[in-house]
């Protein structure tokens, strides 16, 4: 019963984000809306880490099996690549190569605010 409810919660603010950008009209998809729905309410302390917890840590170790509806949609729609074989991969590398460089900024940002607390603890 426990998982539910911790499952009812996640899908709970997916629908909420879902909800909300169709009723606002937004450019960010419903999913992301959620997302951010359950970081605001993480950070007010509205939701502890520790009532999800579990199922948060389904759904992540088991995140690439999610992934396979999106690449058989793309196999689907392989019509429309075809003749788009070079801007698919050029928007394929380039949007890889931003994606490791964000996670480099933030990694090194930690890690900074990481060794400054540290210090100051000490």
């Amino acid at each position: 019963m426990k998982i539910f409810k911790q499952l009812l919660v996640i899908l709970g603010l997916s629908f909420g984000g879902e909800l909300l950008s169709n009723l606002f009209n937004l450019p960010i998809p419903g999913s992301i809306t959620g997302m951010i729905l359950l970081l605001i309410l993480l950070l007010m302390g509205v939701i502890k880490e520790r009532h999800i917890a579990e199922t948060s840590d389904f759904l992540l170790g088991n995140m690439g099996f999610f992934f396979i509806p999106a690449g058989v949609g793309i196999l689907v729609s392989y019509q429309s690549l075809k003749g788009n074989y070079i801007e698919a991969i050029s928007v394929i590398i380039l949007s890889t190569l931003l994606v490791l460089a964000v996670t480099s900024l933030v990694t090194q940002l930690l890690i900074k605010s990481e060794k400054k607390h540290d210090r100051k603890v000490d």
